[in-house]
């Protein structure tokens, strides 16, 4: 793996191919808006976007997302910071390798199989066709600074090169910035990761979104100098605008009335995507047992994200609305419709405290953020990276993850302790302030800056 060369001022890149999940924005050639997945990372992506248009307003953008029909040029997207990007798209569903004709959706078990067990197989079919579409993407798009957000479009690079879809010369020129978000189910590709960095001829930098995931990439072989921990930031004074307007205009009355909750009753909030290993049906269970105890009273458990499902539990939704009905929570836990932008940040200034009791460890919690900027109290799992930004007690409160009970008592401390949901009220927001967007742009500014040396070769 190239090393930068020391004691050179730097310049940030005039082209930047950023390779990621999904992007929000408009097709210029039609008007409409494009449909998009909607995750964290999508948006973690659209933070760093905003961080673009305010410092770097001139770097000439194009975008490679995953779930494209077929590969190749998509047309011209107008982000909603107002950057025009090149689209691109990869097709990443593979339906004939990692299809559940059950479910009509993705088989877990064939996921992790191609990706995971198989990885260092070079017949894989998964992995193969990955780095020709990615090869292709950046070839076709000549940019030399990349900023890949994630594992699988890193790996699909560096097979790329092992398999010589990418030639050498090309590979020579790459400024390649890795941005690990996740670190379950990742071992065999962290390994391949630490592996290729030491026979790559591009230069490759990565960044870790938590300590949790730069200890995991160290312990499969990544150099300790080879990954920096930035922690997520997002807009914080946006985002504090939009809870004001929201108040203003009571547009949380129009979520609870049109959802049939009591006006009068105190919001629990899940706020995450109709995913398994989000904790929905911890929260359900914790409710249940609050509701048999008599300490449910006067609260009802609003969970959002309708239709943000996974592709590999395409019929978790109905499992929930099941699930509610057999503890005979109708009407105390409720699936919240789809929803506007607004109605979900009204989500946050309307709710009482806020519960992510995810099972897998999360690599930030963008929701987590948002929710204590609102100043609600936050209950959440402590692993990943709440465990590593919340202060249990004085931030928010953190238990044990997959533990019903646990959570259960962590919410009843809440809503039957006032003085404690204000001191988790302030605390939390006071953190939550400090992952302010300049920060973390900064921080990638300085990694994706490149030496006049690495100009002057590339040109």
């Amino acid at each position: 793996m190239n090393s930068d060369t020391p004691g050179l001022s730097q310049a940030f890149p005039a082209a930047l191919h950023l390779l990621t999940y999904d992007v929000r924005g408009t097709m210029t050639a039609t008007g409409q808006p494009k449909p998009t997945r909607q995750t964290g990372l999508v948006n973690h992506t659209h933070q760093l976007l905003r961080g673009l248009a305010e410092q770097h307003p001139t770097t000439q953008l194009t975008i490679t997302r995953t779930g494209a029909d077929l590969p190749g040029y998509l047309g011209t997207l107008r982000t909603p910071e107002g950057h025009l990007v090149r689209l691109r798209g990869v097709a990443t569903g593979f339906p004939q390798y990692l299809g559940d004709a059950a479910t009509g959706g993705k088989d877990p078990a064939r996921v992790q199989h191609f990706y995971e067990d198989l990885i260092d197989q070079a017949t894989n079919p998964v992995w193969s066709q990955l780095a020709r579409q990615y090869a292709d993407q950046v070839l076709s798009a000549g940019v030399d600074d990349l900023l890949v957000q994630n594992i699988n479009p890193l790996v699909a690079l560096l097979k790329a090169e092992e398999h010589s879809h990418l030639p050498a010369k090309r590979v020579e020129r790459l400024q390649i910035t890795g941005v690990i978000h996740d670190a379950a189910q990742m071992h065999a590709r962290f390994t391949y990761l630490a592996q290729r960095l030491e026979h790559t001829r591009a230069q490759v930098r990565l960044i870790a979104v938590s300590e949790t995931i730069r200890r995991a990439l160290i312990a499969a072989g990544v150099a300790a100098d080879a990954v920096r921990t930035v922690f997520n930031g997002m807009d914080t004074t946006s985002f504090l605008h939009q809870l004001d307007a929201v108040r203003h205009h009571d547009v949380f009355s129009q979520v609870r009335q049109r959802n049939t909750l009591d006006a009068q009753a105190r919001v629990v909030l899940l706020s995450a995507r109709r995913v398994p290993w989000k904790g929905h049906e911890d929260l359900i269970e914790a409710a249940h047992l609050l509701h048999t105890r008599g300490q449910l009273d006067n609260t009802v458990v609003a969970i959002n994200g309708a239709g943000l499902v996974d592709t590999r539990t395409p019929h978790f939704e109905r499992d929930l609305e099941q699930m509610i009905a057999q503890r005979g929570l109708g009407g105390r836990v409720v699936l919240l419709d789809a929803l506007t932008p607004q109605e979900v940040v009204s989500c946050y200034a309307g709710a009482h405290v806020a519960a992510h009791p995810s099972r897998e460890p999360e690599p930030f919690g963008y929701t987590n953020i948002e929710a204590m900027l609102a100043g609600m109290p936050v209950i959440t799992t402590a692993h990943g990276g709440p465990a590593e930004y919340i202060d249990h007690g004085h931030s928010g409160l953190l238990v044990p993850p997959h533990n019903p009970t646990a959570l259960a008592q962590a919410l009843h401390r809440v809503l039957s302790d006032p003085a404690l949901h204000q001191r988790l009220s302030h605390g939390g927001r006071a953190k939550a302030l400090t992952f302010g967007l300049e920060r973390m742009f900064t921080a990638y500014a300085h990694v994706l800056s490149r030496t006049p040396a690495a100009v002057k070769a590339s040109l």
